[in-house]
């Protein structure tokens, strides 16, 4: 490990000044060669100060200023086309990392040159006990599920392995292939992005890893500022965003039983919604499906060249544990409803 590489970590940023400092001096204490470190913040036009602060505070970070809220994607993008570093780090500001997450983060890669992106192990900030995500599995309707969401951490997370994305808020993914996959899909604006790269990867040849020492500190949607799946704004760009993965990266005898298995899970997720008597979320399923209906000719030509570049199956990403059968997907999501019921949960959707 002592001929680490460079890497660059880039962080978008939308008026997060409450967050910076503690994510900021949590870099700035990485027991990583400082002179193989890049930090980038990519803001979206902040408004509450974050630039002034971080060129007071923080000089050494650069600072690339957008004109309006990209969401994560295009700035991502951005900070990706100006880093140096032969890795990335897409690192969301509402996070704090321990010293030797950095280093723990690239073992994976530094050790199998197949291994092209690597996943954190991340534990909620306010309960330092408990998983945010170990690494995940990707899901036939285009979405994924983080493993061991709300678990307590312990002895099978501390194993590392290979996992089928990792969570955008903490990944590390080699910068060439990044940039030569296109970056993240700007049409997503936000949400599903993780599970494109990390589905794209596997498909052209590659690895993804979980690094178990890569320990970090999550405030969910610290940013977002809603950790509700209800929530209108996420409802909407996960519809959509998943009816786009699922058209761009599954083989064609594989979209039709998706898109009926996505179907009937909607009008699940909409009863739901009606329930709960939140008609926006419901709302927002309907124009997520109308927004992916609009751009489908430009998703087409997208699958067209994800498909000519794919090395694996889905079969082979199946027998792999990349993408979760139907029986693992309906018992995650049925595990996923008894942990909403834990206070703490109903306490965070509240705020």
């Amino acid at each position: 490990m002592d001929d680490l590489p460079t890497i660059s970590i880039i962080i978008v940023n939308w008026n997060g000044s409450i967050f910076l400092p503690v994510c900021l001096m949590s870099l700035a204490a990485l027991d990583y060669p400082g002179e193989k470190i890049e930090v980038i913040m990519v803001d979206n036009n902040s408004t509450d100060g974050s630039q002034d602060y971080v060129s007071n505070n923080h000089p050494i970070v650069k600072i690339i200023q957008l004109d309006k809220n990209y969401g994560f994607c295009k700035p991502n993008n951005e900070g990706a086309r100006a880093a140096e570093g032969e890795y990335l780090v897409f690192l969301n500001n509402d996070t704090e990392v321990t010293p030797g997450w950095l280093r723990e983060l690239v073992r994976p890669a530094l050790a199998d040159p197949a291994v092209i992106c690597c996943a954190s192990k991340m534990l909620y900030f306010d309960r330092r006990d408990t998983i945010n995500t170990a690494g995940g599995k990707i899901t036939i309707i285009g979405g994924g599920f983080y493993r061991g969401y709300g678990d307590k951490d312990g002895i099978k997370y501390a194993e590392p392995g290979f996992t089928g994305f990792g969570c955008a808020a903490g990944v590390l993914v080699r910068r060439d292939f990044f940039l030569s996959i296109g970056g993240f899909d700007e049409d997503y604006f936000a949400a599903c992005e993780e599970h494109d790269l990390g589905w794209r990867a596997w498909l052209y040849g590659h690895k993804v890893a979980y690094a178990p020492g890569a320990v970090m500190y999550h405030r969910e949607s610290g940013t977002f500022g809603s950790r509700s799946n209800f929530d209108p704004a996420k409802v909407y760009l996960n519809t959509r965003n998943r009816l786009y993965n699922m058209v761009k990266n599954l083989q064609a005898g594989n979209i039709l039983r998706a898109m009926i298995i996505y179907f009937a899970f909607n009008i699940y997720r909409s009863l739901r919604m009606l329930l709960a008597g939140n008609l926006a979320a419901v709302g927002a399923v309907c124009r997520g499906h109308i927004d992916f209906i609009a751009k489908l000719g430009k998703t087409l030509e997208k699958r067209r060249h994800v498909q000519k570049s794919r090395k694996r199956s889905d079969a082979e990403l199946y027998r792999l544990g990349v993408i979760a059968t139907f029986k693992q997907s309906l018992a995650e999501e049925m595990r996923l409803n008894r942990v909403a019921k834990d206070s703490y949960y109903i306490a965070a959707k509240s705020k």
